[in-house]
């Protein structure tokens, strides 16, 4: 036995951090590869603007929407529960409920005044929340035909500083 080489090998570690890199490497030029590259990271704001733009509603960003805050035929409304909005709203907001599209739609917007002609802004909770979507889908489809939504909600809302009602 004299004579016989023995080959050391790499410790596992080493194998493991290779064979990871080479996956990596593999997935990021795969991905750069496609048409249409995954994103690296996630614009929730531009995903709900072109989600609204596809049901055909102009969207409005909280800095935009302070400014028509109290116009003539400007109307907010809530999109999120009777409770959320007793508990905190934009000022002069009116509540609408998003499960309010389920029944008689244009009985519930007739109750709170609402009018056709009327440039009606539909928030909810956040850039998560659908509610302002599918209800201001549902309003431009019951006749309302100047329906905007505001994807960033209450909390872009208060991110900016508008004026609000209610609890803290």
């Amino acid at each position: 036995m004299a004579g016989v080489v023995t080959r050391r090998l790499a410790p596992l570690w080493l194998e493991l951090a290779v064979i990871v890199i080479l996956g990596v490497g593999l997935s990021v030029a795969m991905n750069m590869a496609r048409q249409e590259p995954v994103p690296w990271i996630v614009d929730f704001a531009a995903l709900d603007k072109r989600d609204a733009l596809r049901r055909g509603l102009e969207t409005i960003d909280p800095h935009a929407a302070v400014t028509m805050l109290g116009k003539p035929g400007v109307v907010f409304v809530d999109a999120r529960t009777a409770e959320e909005f007793s508990m905190h709203r934009v000022a002069g907001a009116k509540n609408l409920p998003q499960e309010a599209m389920y029944g008689d739609l244009d009985a519930a917007a007739g109750n709170l005044g609402l009018r056709a002609e009327d440039r009606i802004v539909v928030y909810c909770g956040n850039l998560l929340c659908d509610k302002s979507k599918e209800l201001g889908e549902a309003l431009r489809t019951a006749g309302f035909t100047f329906v905007t939504v505001m994807p960033e909600g209450f909390d872009g809302w208060l991110a900016v500083g508008g004026p609000t009602e209610g609890g803290a």
